[in-house]
């Protein structure tokens, strides 16, 4: 008797409260939860020094606008990018330091630690170069390219207004828009 009142409870309550609720979350806007969570960082004029562009990049292909309004620059790099010639990197011998490195980060001992991580932690060749890096052949790292982009405004108006550079963590584009004269301007940069 107790199973089959429970089915018609069931029947009565529990399933047209599932429909419910289904149909209340197929209604909802998810474009609203979606923006409610975004997270950005905002700029209220163009990047003036390197450190205020944004960063763009996949680990292998990066970008840098800066969001300029007559003239961008961005700056593009590819983790290729290197000066000097091929260098052997490897040192198996690095791994037998490991243990007391850690020991000493344990005990405190940080400048122990960094001095001994300094000594054993290079390669076996000259790339390391001991922070004499411009006389190894290895090299550093190269800027692949600046990309150069200048604008040119149909009404030649200098007034800007609305300036906002934003650089979106959840889609990882940079947007940069303003109003100059009467016209909106919008950009977007992204790597793929």
């Amino acid at each position: 008797m107790n199973s089959i009142r429970l089915k018609e409870i069931g029947r009565k309550i529990i399933r047209p409260s599932i429909v419910a609720l289904l149909v209340l979350l197929a209604s909802c806007d998810m474009a609203e939860v979606k923006t409610a969570n975004k997270i950005a960082y905002h700029f209220d004029e163009p990047a003036r020094i390197w450190e205020e562009t944004l960063p763009l990049g996949n680990g292998r292909l990066g970008m840098m606008p800066d969001g300029g309004i007559n003239k961008e620059n961005i700056l593009l790099n590819e983790i290729s990018m290197w000066s000097g010639s091929k260098q052997d990197t490897d040192n198996p011998q690095a791994v037998w330091s490991l243990a007391n490195i850690r020991r000493l980060l344990f005990e405190g001992k940080n400048d122990e630690a960094q001095d001994l991580m300094y000594r054993t932690f290079v390669c076996k060749g000259a790339g390391s170069g001991q922070g004499q890096g411009a006389n190894v052949p290895y090299g550093s790292y190269q800027l692949l390219g600046n990309l150069v982009l200048d604008y040119v405004y149909v009404d030649g108006s200098d007034s800007v207004a609305a300036y906002r550079r934003e650089l979106n963590l959840n889609d990882a584009i940079a947007y940069t828009s303003f109003r100059k004269g009467k016209v909106n301007y919008s950009r977007e940069s992204f790597t793929s």
